[in-house]
């Protein structure tokens, strides 16, 4: 039976903070300038712009996850096996899920931080070159990202 208010508030609650995080990596992305800092800096923006990833993620994964899973289950992924069948190894596999999910996330929003930003440089001042670069960080960023939340490539 379908809990509209629990989906819904699921839905809602996750897309708030996707819309945080996407705003967050857009705006350190292409302002032209920090209020604090005046420069671009570079690798400062990028580490912004994968916070705000990184929210865009957690947001992503709430609106999934807590729409779809049954109400009883953790948000956190288990990865253990069948309990009958490997008594002792449960543990260890479900750290090493989770350990390889985040490692996947970290390289997705950090690709994704650093190819925003380099497309971001692209508009600001034409380089196919840069442009190519972005294209590739951002969508192996995505990929990654993809995997590490989902645990498939697509």
């Amino acid at each position: 039976m379908v809990n509209w208010r629990r989906e819904g508030f699921w839905a809602l609650l996750g897309n708030i903070v996707v819309g945080f995080g996407a705003g967050t990596a857009t705006l350190a992305a292409f302002a032209p300038s920090f209020p604090v800092l005046g420069e671009p800096h570079f690798v400062l923006r990028t580490i912004i712009v994968s916070i705000g990833f990184a929210f865009f993620f957690a947001g992503y994964h709430i609106t999934q996850a807590g729409t779809y899973r049954d109400p009883d289950e953790s948000l956190l992924p288990s990865g253990s096996p069948d309990s009958e069948t490997q008594p002792s190894s449960g543990s260890e596999r479900a750290t090493a899920v989770v350990v390889v999910s985040g490692v996947f996330v970290s390289l997705g929003v950090l690709g994704l931080g650093a190819g925003m930003r380099l497309f971001a440089m692209t508009i600001a001042s034409w380089d196919p070159a840069l442009g190519f670069l972005s294209g590739v960080v951002c969508i192996s960023g995505y990929i990654f990202g993809h995997i590490g939340l989902n645990g498939v490539l697509l």
